[in-house]
């Protein structure tokens, strides 16, 4: 019998290229060191993002699409595009499931 834990789980990008979010007008963002901190206003909490979720970050405000937003992060960063879309698919489930940004479309 096989035993899987979520670590055994490889995300994948469930979001199509002309998906795209709107950030919470209860969110509050400051980059600091080209890392961002992220107030949410309605849950009294913060977040802080890394320099490549703060690349991310700056392409939501942007309101870019998914897709478009993969073409940008490939031409920025030395990583295959299945990697950034793990990574991207990650960071805005978290995203989404903390209530800092909303699927629109």
């Amino acid at each position: 019998m096989t035993v899987h834990t979520d670590e055994d789980i490889i995300p994948t990008m469930k979001y199509q290229p002309t998906h795209r979010f709107n950030i919470s007008s209860e969110v509050l963002s400051q980059e600091v060191n080209r890392e961002t901190v992220l107030l949410d206003l309605e849950g009294e909490s913060y977040f802080g993002l890394n320099e490549v979720a703060t690349r991310i970050w700056q392409l939501l405000q942007s309101e870019q699409s998914i897709g478009e937003m993969l073409d940008t992060l490939e031409d920025e960063y030395d990583v295959s595009r299945g990697q950034l879309e793990i990574d991207a698919g990650v960071l805005l489930d978290k995203l989404k499931k903390a209530g800092l940004v909303t699927l629109v479309s």
